[in-house]
């Protein structure tokens, strides 16, 4: 259903709190920020942020975007928890807070969990891309806030992993990536008190994770620490599986 409208989603299934950024947003503006891309999403934006270095404080947030009207929502939310605030109270944001800050679950009745739940999953795509990307800015104006295992940052990819990779039902694929998770990515992980599950894999090779621990406050889990996941995986299980992080 929803690939289907991608850049049409029902208007009903928006909450009030997102309507209401799509109608009247405030941090929209023509700016020269950072551009990002997310080119399998459709999507492009740019986030002009500034840092005041004395107070520790966010003291500009603006965007540009080219994408689905949700976007728009997407950036007015994580304006509003960014804005104004102390680098510390923000730095470990995840899309939940975004997910939160919309309501996104105020949804008129005719849908059911189901619904819902594909909803959520298709949305959190684009959320999951604009955290990376606001982690993105916070590396660079405050890279002292990450902590990324070492073996991980460091990793490099060889190989192109299980050939037939495709060929193996779920269980045996879950099983793969499970004993690379076990050998390869969870021992370090757990150096910092955090845990990562698999939770599912879809036919087109994503793998669907939740983090534990530590890592559900880690920013660096939804952009340092995914990318090295990814790319171990890509070297062990497939060169083509991503990873995405499910939003709780």
């Amino acid at each position: 259903m929803y690939k289907k409208y991608a850049h049409h989603l029902f208007w009903d299934l928006y909450s009030r709190t997102m309507r209401k950024k799509i109608e009247t947003p405030f941090y929209a503006k023509k700016c020269v920020g950072e551009e990002f891309f997310g080119d399998k999403l459709g999507i492009s934006y740019k986030i002009d942020l500034s840092l005041d270095e004395e107070a520790g404080t966010f003291t500009k947030y603006a965007y540009s975007v080219s994408g689905p009207t949700f976007m728009v929502a997407i950036l007015e939310a994580l304006g509003d928890l960014v804005a104004g605030k102390k680098v510390a109270e923000v730095a470990h944001l995840r899309g939940s807070d975004i997910f939160d800050q919309l309501n996104v679950y105020e949804v008129a009745p005719l849908y059911n969990d189901s619904d819902m739940e594909e909803y959520s999953r298709f949305l959190s795509s684009f959320v999951n891309h604009v955290i990376d990307s606001f982690g993105f800015l916070v590396e660079k104006y405050a890279p002292h806030t990450f902590t990324t295992p070492e073996a991980l940052k460091n990793f490099e990819v060889e190989g192109e992993g299980i050939e037939n990779f495709y060929e193996l039902s779920k269980e045996e694929q879950i099983a793969l990536v499970e004993r690379v998770m076990a050998k390869d990515i969870r021992p370090y992980v757990e150096l910092d008190d955090g845990g990562v599950n698999v939770k599912d894999i879809t036919k087109n090779g994503i793998v669907l994770i939740e983090y534990e621990g530590n890592c559900t406050s880690c920013h660096a889990a939804g952009s340092t620490t995914l990318s090295a996941i990814t790319s171990i995986l890509k070297a062990k299980v497939h060169k083509t599986v991503e990873v995405l992080p499910v939003v709780n």
